[in-house]
C-alpha cells in the first residue's frame, strides 16, 4: 500500500501510515503469522519523477504551511526532490477573463486549468475551454502545464481574512486549527493542484481577494526564510508560445478517454472526460482516435435516448432501434467492445424475443467468446 497523506482530499477518506501498521497488527494477531509481516515503519520515496524543482518547491511551502498550523493532520516527511531544475511558478493576479479565454484558445493551447470542483463547469463555460478539471477530479493525473485558477478568490469570505493570516504568518490565537479545519483541507487542494504539473505552472486570480493577495503578491512572490521565491509575477502579454505537440494531446486524450471507461464513475462525469478526450484527439489531427471517441460519444448519448424513451411496456421505438443498430454496427468495426457491450445491455431487454436470439447469436455470443479469451 502506498500514497500521500497531503493528497487526502476526496471527502470521507484519509490515509495514515500509522493506520495501515494496525491493521496489520489486527490481522497477524488475529488470524496468527509473523510479525515481521508488518513493516517497522514505512520506506519514503523522496524522488519525484513527475515534477521539476521549481513546481516542487511551491508545492513544499504549501507544505510548510501543513505542517507548521495543523501538526495533527499529516505525518511529516521529508520533501520530494526533483530531478532537475526548472522554472518557478508564474502568477496572474487580477487577469481579465476574456484574455484569459483568448490564451487559452492560442498561446496556451494544451494547458489544464484546475479549479475548486464545484466551480469546473461555470469555468468551462465562462472560458469556452474544454480542458478544465476540478482539483480532486484530477488527483492522480499529470499535465504539462497547468493554470490554478481563483483557488483563493473562491474560498468562502469568512475563510479570506484567516486565510490572509496565515499567508502572513500571524495566526488569529493558538486554536486556528480547532476554529479553521476547512483551512487544513485547503492546503492539502492546493497541494494536489500544483503537484498535477510537469512543466508549467501559474497561479491566476481573476478578482482581488484577501487571500489571493496574501498569496500572490506576497507568500509565493517574496523571498521566504532561505531567500527563496517561490514563484515570480508575469504579465500575460510576456508569455511565449507553450502549445502542446500532437503526441502530448495524444496522451492527455488517452488519459480522459481511460477515465471516461472507468466503472467507479457517473455517466455525467464518464461524459465530460470523454469530450475532454474528443477535444485533445481533434487538435492532434488524430483521425483515428478522434473516430472513436466520437463513436463512443455517440453510443453513450443513444444510451441515454432508449433509456428515456421506453414507454411504459418496456419498448423502444422503431427508429431508436434501428439506430441502435447502426451505432453497434460502428461500434464493433471500432473495436470499442466494452461499449457495444453496454449499449446492447441498454437495447437486448427491450426487444422482442426473436430480435433477442438473433442478436444473442449472431453478436453476443461471439463477445462473450472474445471477453473470456
Amino acid at each position: 500500500m502506498a500514497g500521500d497523506p497531503a493528497q487526502a482530499v476526496v471527502a470521507g477518506t484519509d490515509f495514515r501510515f500509522e493506520e495501515i501498521r494496525s491493521i496489520g497488527d489486527y490481522y497477524v494477531k488475529k488470524y496468527g503469522g509473523k510479525n515481521d509481516a508488518v513493516p517497522a515503519k514505512p520506506r519514503t520515496v523522496n524522488v519525484n519523477f513527475r515534477s521539476h524543482s521549481g513546481i516542487l518547491k511551491c508545492a513544499g511551502g504549501f507544505l510548510d504551511l501543513l505542517f507548521k498550523y495543523f501538526k495533527n493532520s499529516v505525518k511529516e516527511l521529508p520533501k520530494d526532490r526533483g530531478l532537475f531544475k526548472g522554472a518557478r511558478p508564474g502568477t496572474f493576479y487580477e487577469v481579465d477573463v476574456q484574455q484569459l479565454s483568448n490564451l487559452l484558445k492560442s498561446s496556451l493551447q494544451g494547458a489544464v486549468v484546475l479549479t475548486h470542483d464545484e466551480s469546473a463547469l461555470k469555468w468551462k463555460e465562462k472560458l469556452g475551454y474544454e480542458l478544465v478539471y476540478g482539483i480532486r477530479e484530477a488527483k492522480g493525473l499529470e499535465f504539462k502545464t497547468v493554470i490554478i485558477l481563483d483557488f483563493f478568490a473562491e474560498i468562502e469570505e469568512r475563510l479570506q481574512k484567516p486565510w490572509r493570516n496565515l499567508l502572513k504568518g500571524n495566526r488569529q490565537g493558538e486554536d486556528f486549527e480547532v476554529q479553521y479545519p476547512i483551512v487544513e483541507t485547503h492546503l492539502k487542494l492546493v497541494y494536489t493542484a500544483v503537484t498535477r504539473c510537469i512543466e508549467q505552472l501559474f497561479f491566476a486570480e481573476t478578482t482581488s481577494s484577501f487571500a489571493g493577495e496574501a498569496a500572490l503578491k506576497r507568500y509565493l512572490t517574496t523571498p521566504m526564510e532561505k531567500g527563496e521565491i517561490l514563484a515570480t509575477v508575469n504579465k500575460v502579454d510576456d508569455l511565449k508560445s507553450m502549445e502542446m505537440t500532437n503526441d502530448q494531446f495524444c496522451v492527455l486524450g488517452i488519459d480522459n478517454a481511460e477515465l471516461a471507461s472507468s466503472s467507479e464513475i457517473e455517466y455525467e462525469e464518464a461524459l465530460a472526460f470523454l469530450k475532454r478526450s474528443e477535444y485533445c484527439f481533434d487538435k492532434a489531427s488524430n483521425s483515428e482516435l478522434l473516430t472513436k471517441t466520437k463513436t463512443q460519444l455517440e453510443s453513450m448519448n443513444l444510451r441515454s435516448d432508449l433509456t428515456s424513451g421506453m414507454n411504459f411496456a418496456g419498448d423502444i421505438g422503431g427508429d431508436l432501434e434501428e439506430k441502435a443498430a447502426e451505432v453497434i454496427e460502428k461500434l464493433l468495426k471500432e473495436n470499442l467492445l466494452l461499449e457495444c457491450t453496454n449499449l446492447l445491455n441498454t437495447v437486448v431487454p427491450a426487444l422482442p424475443l426473436y430480435t433477442q436470439s438473433k442478436l444473442e447469436e449472431a453478436i453476443v455470443s461471439k463477445m462473450r467468446q472474445s471477453w473470456s479469451v
